[in-house]
């Protein structure tokens, strides 16, 4: 656990250097097919949860795109919250709230309570048995019929591991100066993992210009459970 506080306070420390900022004016957008697949969720969606959503970047981009929905965020980095919050408020976001904290918060929310849940570089930073659990919980705040959209960093090729100078802590678990910092799997395991929690209506791979590899997303639908 000692590891997640000081990854923290990374996170804590980047973010207060972000000043916030009045968004009505900025049109948010990453690349194209991750645009079309957002907007395709958010047609399909009226209330969501970003979970470990930062600065809110993913979820301000959904509100811009459909302004009448709304969403929750959560992330442990209060800076970030801070940054999100302040933003929301200087754009007009009525519709968002930010909340600090943990997977231990989603026990105040209702089953059912979402039909949109977006993960995006949460389940490959975690060991495999915290994907375990964030995934129950979320899974019994997502309706029945409800989204997952779930973005994961690129697969890693060893000479990439080795030249961001993450050192192996585990199996499949890389950190650096001693905070983990990537849970590495393939695509396919992913794709059994998430077969469990809803049916992939879409898969792509696409870069960021300041990123090497391909960004993996997900669309899937949670299927209702079998009687």
């Amino acid at each position: 656990m000692e590891s997640y506080g000081r990854k923290t306070g990374i996170w804590n420390e980047i973010y207060s250097e972000y000043q916030a900022v009045d968004l009505r004016n900025t049109d948010l957008a990453v690349e194209p097919g991750f645009d079309n697949c957002l907007r395709e969720f958010g047609e399909k969606t009226s209330y969501v949860l970003d979970f470990g959503c930062g600065t809110g970047d993913i979820i301000f981009q959904y509100i811009q795109n459909f302004p009448g929905k709304k969403g929750v965020g959560i992330d442990e980095a209060e800076r970030g919250i801070e940054f999100a919050r302040k933003t929301a408020n200087m754009s007009g976001y009525r519709g968002l709230h930010f909340f600090t904290g943990n997977s231990s918060m989603l026990a105040g929310f209702g089953a059912g309570e979402f039909d949109g849940v977006i993960l995006s570089n949460v389940l490959d930073v975690m060991p495999k048995k915290a994907d375990e659990s964030v995934l129950r919980n979320l899974d019994r705040v997502l309706a029945p019929g409800g989204y997952w959209f779930i973005k994961l960093n690129p697969f890693y090729s060893p000479k990439d591991l080795k030249r961001f100078d993450y050192q192996k802590m585990g199996d499949h678990l890389y950190e650096e100066d001693g905070v983990l910092r990537l849970h590495q799997e393939t695509t396919e395991h992913w794709k059994r993992i998430l077969a469990s929690y809803g049916r992939v209506e879409r898969y792509m791979e696409f870069r960021y210009p300041w990123q090497e590899g391909l960004n993996r997303l997900f669309l899937l639908k949670k299927t209702a459970p079998k009687k």
